[in-house]
């Protein structure tokens, strides 16, 4: 089991579990889409993954605002599947999709799978977030593969961008005439 730490304001929060790293193989999961249906990791099996985990879709930092900037400088992958998975209800999953749109985002709740947040690595152990999800992300292959692994360390942070293109590139080219850098 992983210790980390989220710095969260002035809050250093800890974050325990088991994190997937780059050259493993990423847990299965069930978990609860926005129309209430579960839906496995294995449904996704045969396409390049980006499994991202957020603190809540409404939170202010470690939230919507950052899986847009990173849908944004990822635009130049449409291949990609986004995979969102965050403690909000199902409910609060299809008012954001209702509100936002997030075409090609498959969002995800851990309502009925709340053992997720120890198997990633990514439970929330202190107040004020505890029983949240960490931000994450895992850039995985068509055969569930860990290409590229990121666990931040400030929820105020953007994920490392360069770092998860070099591996997507290495792993799922962008089209020709898409700008990547």
């Amino acid at each position: 089991m992983t210790q980390h730490f989220l710095q969260y304001g002035d809050d250093s929060l800890a974050v325990t579990g088991n994190f997937p790293d780059t050259g493993q193989t990423l847990p299965s999961f069930m978990l609860v889409d926005e129309h209430l249906r579960d839906v496995s990791l294995e449904s996704f099996l045969g396409r390049t993954k980006l499994v991202v985990t957020l603190l809540s879709l409404d939170a202010e930092t470690g939230g919507l605002a950052l899986l847009q900037e990173l849908r944004r400088k990822l635009e130049g992958w449409p291949l990609l599947q986004f995979i969102v998975i965050s403690v909000d209800s199902p409910f609060s999953l299809h008012r954001a999709r209702k509100e936002h749109g997030l075409p090609n985002v498959v969002l995800l709740s851990t309502l009925r799978g709340r053992d997720f947040h120890k198997h990633f690595g990514v439970l929330l152990q202190d107040y004020p977030l505890a029983g949240m999800t960490c931000p994450a992300l895992w850039l995985v292959d068509e055969q569930d593969r860990i290409l590229h692994a990121q666990l931040l360390d400030n929820a105020d942070d953007d994920f490392d961008i360069a770092r998860l293109r070099n591996a997507l590139v290495a792993t799922l080219p962008a089209p020709s005439g898409q700008q990547t850098a």
